[in-house]
């Protein structure tokens, strides 16, 4: 296994210098958010008062609604077509609901209930299957999303983060209680259970040009990267600063992950897994989309209740 422990190395001559451009306020403290594939539009979830999810213009960066009335929404996914988003309500300890929202005029358009604690939701590539990580009931939950019925279940203890592969074949699993676990989509049953190391997970992603996860574990400073073909850890980065989130870029081989505790995101050479450089200027940045032509990222700063543009 690669451990690397300079985390704040030298940005070297072949990364383009990267800096804030815009910075815009949002009302409560921005978690989370997603990117339609156009590009052109944000979603951005604030747990706090007002609950709320904000969607935002890219072009300029400005906000055209704010939705309310949403209790405390934290996790969210968006269609492929970009016609919905999926929004939890985690206003509550158990009964966790979920809130579809029609994306052309902004409203609620449906409530999905029947969950215990609503942790990760991820949809496939084309949008016809809904992943919830029900933490309280310790299951991954599938939906038909022409419907909203359940298709399948399986158990897994305590999941806390979810994202599905690029084939729709596997989910990804980051759990409290089991590390990262690989789910078969085919039949709703678990393919591997590997243990990182200790440590509760915060996120979890996939690396759109290799066979690679991603872990990012808060409380210990770490990324955990793990071979998803084998399946099995292959690398560790050290020494970060509360990771919280990790985006990449399609167009090249890097990737950006927040620390939420340091006030700044880490550029990462995804050949090679090293830290090139770092963007500050941030408060406590959280939620991170790269748009698709690789030219800009977005990020939720919870400290200091702003979306910016990098």
């Amino acid at each position: 296994m690669t451990e690397i422990n300079d985390p704040h190395a030298s940005p070297d001559d072949t990364v383009a210098p990267a800096a804030i451009v815009e910075t815009l306020a949002l009302p409560g403290a921005p978690n989370n958010l997603v990117m339609n594939r156009a590009g052109t539009r944000l979603y951005v979830t604030s747990a706090t008062t007002p609950g709320s999810v904000t969607a935002l213009s890219t072009q300029p960066l400005s906000i055209i609604q704010t939705i309310t009335g949403l209790g405390s929404p934290i996790w969210i996914a968006i269609k492929a077509d970009g016609s919905s988003i999926y929004v939890s309500d985690n206003s509550v300890a158990t009964g966790t609901s979920i809130n579809v929202i029609e994306t052309l005029n902004n409203t609620v358009v449906e409530t999905i209930t029947g969950f215990i604690t609503v942790n990760g939701i991820a949809l496939n590539s084309t949008g016809t299957r809904l992943y919830v990580a029900d933490h309280g009931a310790s299951k991954l939950v599938a939906l038909d999303t022409s419907n909203h019925q359940r298709v399948g279940e399986t158990s897994v203890r305590s999941p806390k983060e979810i994202l599905v592969a690029p084939d729709d074949a596997r989910a990804h699993i980051a759990t409290d209680l089991d590390g990262w676990v690989i789910v078969d989509l085919a039949n709703n049953n678990v393919l591997a259970t590997i243990k990182p190391a200790v440590g509760i997970p915060t996120a979890i992603g996939y690396s759109p040009r290799y066979p690679r996860v991603y872990i990012s574990h808060r409380d210990s400073g770490r990324m955990t990267i793990g071979d998803a073909l084998i399946p099995d850890v292959s690398g560790e980065i050290n020494g970060l600063m509360g990771p919280w989130r990790i985006a990449f870029n399609r167009l090249s081989e890097m990737a950006y992950i927040t620390e939420t505790d340091g006030g700044q995101i880490s550029i990462i050479d995804t050949r090679l897994n090293r830290i090139t450089g770092t963007i500050k200027g941030f408060d406590k940045p959280r939620g991170i989309v790269v748009a698709p032509d690789g030219r800009n990222a977005y990020v939720a700063d919870i400290g200091n209740s702003s979306v910016s543009m990098v």
